[in-house]
């Protein structure tokens, strides 16, 4: 475990300088960042200049649900969209090999030898959010809620991983899988809303499909006192079969890889 902890912040350093070389243009994506933070803060006003709740769901609750879409959309772009883009690249262009034969559990290396520091601005600002609706939804906020929040936190944030590995192993059979990632961002952009405000068809797409309820609605859910001890569970369990699922698909693809050989 240390080592894999040592390996990270090893990567992340590395970004930081490569990043260091380009501070311009880590500045002007962090201005986006706060430009588009605020774009979607005007956009709840407005829903909320007209009425005062959203299929149960009222204006600090929104927020948090808000902070919670940009912490995991900065999740997903700081290290897990980058590094399966590496990994589809690496598949296409039979350079897999180099990940393979280095003395480490390859998925491991592969999932994580990349990180987009900017995106910090994203998850800086999503948590800004979340700490916002919490003073404002203080007289509700328990530690027991918090707690609840954290662990769906940690559960979306395996179960979208997984999402992505499983999409990116792909690429060992299909040679158009970006195509894939395309519908996966716009389908990305509902985690800003509540799936509850959907039909029960498409809820059940954004629940076990592409788990959009797991990675941004359950979690704020818990935050705000919409969640069950047994929805925290199933959210747990989800993330593990789920993970387990993504790594022995990703081991099945290995078995097929032929390599730079090929």
């Amino acid at each position: 475990m240390l080592r894999h902890l040592r390996l990270i912040w090893l990567f992340t350093r590395v970004s930081i300088q490569d990043t260091a070389a380009y501070r311009t243009d880590f500045f002007a994506h962090v201005l986006v960042t706060i430009f588009n933070g605020g774009a979607e803060l005007v956009g709840l006003w407005t829903i909320f200049s007209n009425t005062r709740s959203l299929n149960g769901w009222n204006a600090f609750q929104m927020v948090a649900l808000l902070g919670v879409f940009r912490t995991m959309n900065g999740i997903i772009g700081m290290v897990i969209a980058p590094n399966m883009r590496l990994i589809m690249d690496d598949i296409r262009e039979g350079k897999l090999d180099f990940i393979i034969l280095k003395p480490i559990n390859a998925q491991f290396y592969a999932s994580f030898r990349r990180v987009i520091v900017w995106r910090l601005a994203d998850i800086a600002l999503g948590l800004g959010l979340v700490a916002v609706a919490c003073v404002k939804l203080s007289a509700s906020l328990t530690a027991d809620k918090l707690l609840m929040f954290l662990v769906m936190l940690s559960a979306g944030s395996v179960i979208i991983y997984s999402f992505w590995l499983v999409l990116a192993t792909l690429a060992f059979w299909l040679t158009r899988v970006n195509n894939m990632e395309m519908v996966f961002w716009n389908v990305f952009e509902a985690g800003r809303y509540p799936v509850d405000i959907y039909r029960p068809t498409v809820r059940l797409g954004l629940t076990y499909v592409v788990p959009l309820a797991f990675i941004t609605t359950f979690p704020a859910a818990a935050l705000v006192g919409k969640a069950q001890a047994s929805g925290v569970a199933l959210a747990v369990l989800f993330a593990a079969a789920a993970l387990a699922a993504g790594s022995s698909f990703w081991r099945y693809g290995l078995r097929h890889y032929s390599g730079a050989s090929a």
